[in-house]
C-alpha cells in the first residue's frame, strides 16, 4: 500500500498474500559487480519473492558470493552447474521457477527498489509489463519514483514495431513474464547462441500471450554499457546472418500475429536497412584495426542488401540519410580501409 509520500508499505499480511514474484540471476565471473545486483534485488519493497541465482562455472569468486547471500536470505537458492553460457543458466532458473510471475536480472546490473511493486500494480490480464532502461547510473538513482504512473503508456499488439524499434522488446530483463506461459508452452533461450537469443525468446512468449505491453518509461532498470554481447560494439563474422534471423523472426512473427499491414511493413523494412549499416559499419571499424582482415567487400556482394534497398524503396522509404548510406556502402565496397 502506498503512503502519502508514494512510497510502498508492506505489512505481514500484505507480504504474503501477495503473488510470488521469481527473478532469475545467471551469473558467471561478474564478482565485482554481483553485490551489488543482489543487494538491489534483496532489498525491493516487494517482499514475496523467490530469487534463483544460476552460478554459470564461474572462475572468480561469483560462486562463493551467491552461496553466502543464500546464507543470509531464505528467499535464495543457488544453482551451481558448468559453465553452458546465459542461455543455458536462464534455462535452468526457468525450470526451478515457481512464482507467478518471472522476471530476468543480469548479474552485473541494478535494479530501483520499487520495481517489483510497480510490476504488480501495473500487471494485468493478457499484458505484458516493460520497465524503462538506462546505462546512466545518477538518473537511475535519482528518479522520484512517486511520479512513474505519470509515464506509463499502454500498447495494443499493432505497435509491436514502434516498441521493437526503440530497442524495446529485445531484452529479457525489462519485462516481468507470466511463468505459466513460459513452462506451460516449453519457451526457453536457443541455446548455443550468445546473440539475438533474447530477441527469439522474447517473440516465442508474445506470440503465446498474444497480448498488448504497458511501457513504464522511467529508468528503473541499470545496466552496464559495452556488455560482451553488444551488438553496436562487437565485431563476429557471423553479423550478417544473426541480423538476417532476427529481421527473418521479426517478420514471421507479425505475419502469424496479424499485424504484417502497411506500417509495420515499413517499419520493419527501414529498421532492417539501418542496422544492415550498422553491421557494415561494424565490420568497416574492425578492417581499420585489423588491415589483414578484408571481409566488408565481399560481405557487400550478398544479395541481402538489394533486396532489402529494394524493399525500401517500394515503400517510399529512401530518405536522403539512407541514400547517403547507400553511398558509403559503395564506396566499402571499392576504397581501401
Amino acid at each position: 500500500m502506498p503512503d502519502g509520500t508514494g512510497n510502498i508499505i508492506w505489512d505481514k499480511e500484505r507480504q504474503n498474500s501477495g503473488k510470488l514474484i521469481t527473478a532469475v540471476v545467471p551469473v558467471y565471473n561478474v564478482e565485482p559487480y554481483l553485490s551489488g545486483c543482489l543487494d538491489s534485488l534483496c532489498g525491493q519493497t516487494y517482499k514475496n519473492l523467490e530469487l534463483i541465482l544460476v552460478d554459470d562455472g564461474s572462475a572468480d569468486g561469483s560462486g562463493t558470493i551467491c552461496d553466502a547471500y543464500a546464507k543470509r536470505d531464505s528467499r535464495i537458492q543457488v544453482i551451481h552447474k558448468q559453465n553452458e553460457g546465459v542461455s543455458a543458466a536462464r534455462n535452468a532458473g526457468i525450470e526451478r521457477a515457481r512464482g507467478e510471475y518471472l522476471v530476468f536480472v543480469d548479474a552485473d546490473d541494478r535494479i530501483r527498489p520499487e520495481l517489483f511493486a510497480i510490476y504488480m500494480q501495473a500487471a494485468k490480464p493478457g499484458v505484458t509489463v516493460i520497465c524503462g532502461l538506462t546505462t546512466e547510473e545518477e538518473e537511475w538513482k535519482h528518479f522520484a519514483f512517486a511520479d512513474w504512473k505519470e509515464h506509463v503508456k499502454s500498447y495494443g499488439p499493432e505497435q509491436f514495431m514502434y516498441l521493437y524499434s526503440r530497442n524495446h522488446m529485445n531484452s529479457p530483463v525489462n519485462k516481468c513474464f507470466l511463468t505459466s506461459v513460459i513452462q506451460e508452452n516449453r519457451i526457453r533461450f536457443p541455446e548455443g547462441k550468445n546473440l539475438g537469443e533474447d530477441l527469439l525468446f522474447n517473440l516465442s512468449y508474445q506470440k503465446k500471450m498474444q497480448g498488448s505491453w504497458e511501457l513504464i518509461a522511467c529508468p528503473l532498470y541499470y545496466y552496464r554499457e559495452n556488455r560482451e554481447n553488444s551488438l553496436s560494439s562487437s565485431w563476429r563474422s557471423d553479423l550478417l546472418e544473426i541480423q538476417q534471423e532476427s529481421a527473418d523472426a521479426v517478420r514471421d512473427f507479425l505475419k502469424d500475429t496479424g499485424i504484417w499491414n502497411r506500417e509495420n511493413q515499413a517499419e520493419h523494412y527501414a529498421l532492417y536497412w539501418d542496422r544492415l549499416f550498422l553491421t557494415a559499419g561494424i565490420y568497416r571499424a574492425y578492417e581499420r584495426r585489423h588491415p589483414q582482415e578484408r571481409r566488408l567487400k565481399e560481405l557487400l556482394k550478398d544479395p541481402l542488401w538489394d533486396e532489402v534497398w529494394q524493399e525500401c524503396k517500394a515503400r517510399q522509404l529512401l530518405t536522403w540519410k539512407r541514400r547517403m548510406k547507400r553511398i558509403c556502402l559503395k564506396l566499402y565496397g571499392i576504397m581501401p580501409s
